[in-house]
């Protein structure tokens, strides 16, 4: 079970002698070191570690109350709960800790300010016992004079155990990732990849990337459906398709390309019936006779 013990006094010159003692006089602590007061608001937080200046805000939160209210907390946890943080490192278990301490009193008890100190001593027959000392500013952070109810206190308790161990599950699941002989084997034995030199790459020919005519484009222009393409295209692309015709056929058979172009130019010269009749005749003399 947690345990959380609240007391509070009126006298402003016990201040200073509690900071002083949750900060370096309990036992257990070698002389000359002290633990690092962290604080609770914006406003202790920002004098985290200097224990004077601590000293001097709390003096100033007392001045112009008749008489200002020092609560002085101590919370701690369980057994159970110990020896799980008695798994973890020192600095995992002052991260949580700190965190939990943090959000129970924004939680349950908000615009509350002051310190704490984490001590992490143990006891007799038991593991050690990671617990809070915190001191509270008799001030809210709002300006408003402390006060806690006992529904108020057994708010913090609630609050405190719910957040510490969300804190310490969170720093559990750390620490598993952190352990190197949890590393998971694989089911299947690894097979080593074959080290294969990289291939060289090809040299970039320009004049090869230039070239948009091939055999397939050759072959489709000289189709008689290209023709038909060529005409639903419009007379440009008609005749840039009749032209390519008439250059391949000049490559095939030049003699029969001269005979066509005189006759086509001697055609031209002709009246126009006659030239019907000629094309008509040898329309009629081509039927059935397979070009070449």
């Amino acid at each position: 079970m947690f345990f959380v013990e609240a007391h509070y006094h009126r006298n402003p010159d016990k201040v200073p002698q509690q900071i002083r003692y949750i900060s370096h006089r309990e036992e257990r602590l070698p002389s000359g070191e002290r633990r690092e007061l962290f604080g609770i608001g914006d406003r202790y937080k920002a004098l985290r570690g200097d224990e004077k200046a601590i000293e001097k805000a709390f003096a100033e939160d007392s001045k112009g109350l008749r008489r200002p209210a020092y609560f002085r907390f101590i919370l701690t946890v369980d057994n159970p709960t110990a020896e799980r943080f008695a798994r973890l490192d020192g600095v995992a278990t002052e991260r949580a800790i700190r965190d939990a301490i943090q959000k129970a009193f924004r939680g349950a008890a908000r615009d509350v300010q002051g310190v704490f100190a984490i001590h992490q001593h143990g006891g007799h027959d038991r593991p050690s016992h990671p617990h809070v000392h915190a001191l509270l500013s008799p001030r809210l952070q709002n300006g408003a004079p402390i006060h806690f109810s006992p529904r108020g206190i057994q708010r913090v308790r609630e609050r405190w155990e719910v957040e510490v161990l969300r804190a310490l599950q969170s720093q559990e699941r750390r620490f598993v990732r952190r352990q190197q002989e949890r590393e998971l084997a694989p089911l299947t034995p690894l097979r080593l990849r074959e080290t294969r030199s990289r291939q060289p790459l090809l040299p970039f020919d320009r004049e090869r990337r230039l070239r948009r005519l091939g055999l397939n484009t050759i072959v489709f222009l000289r189709a008689r459906p290209s023709r038909k393409l060529g005409k639903l295209a419009g007379r440009t692309g008609d005749a840039a398709l009749r032209f390519l015709d008439r250059a391949m056929e000049m490559n095939r058979d030049p003699e029969r390309a001269a005979r066509r172009f005189s006759l086509r130019l001697l055609s031209r010269a002709m009246p126009s019936p006659m030239r019907n009749a000629l094309w008509l005749v040898r329309g009629i003399a081509s039927i059935g006779i397979r070009q070449r």
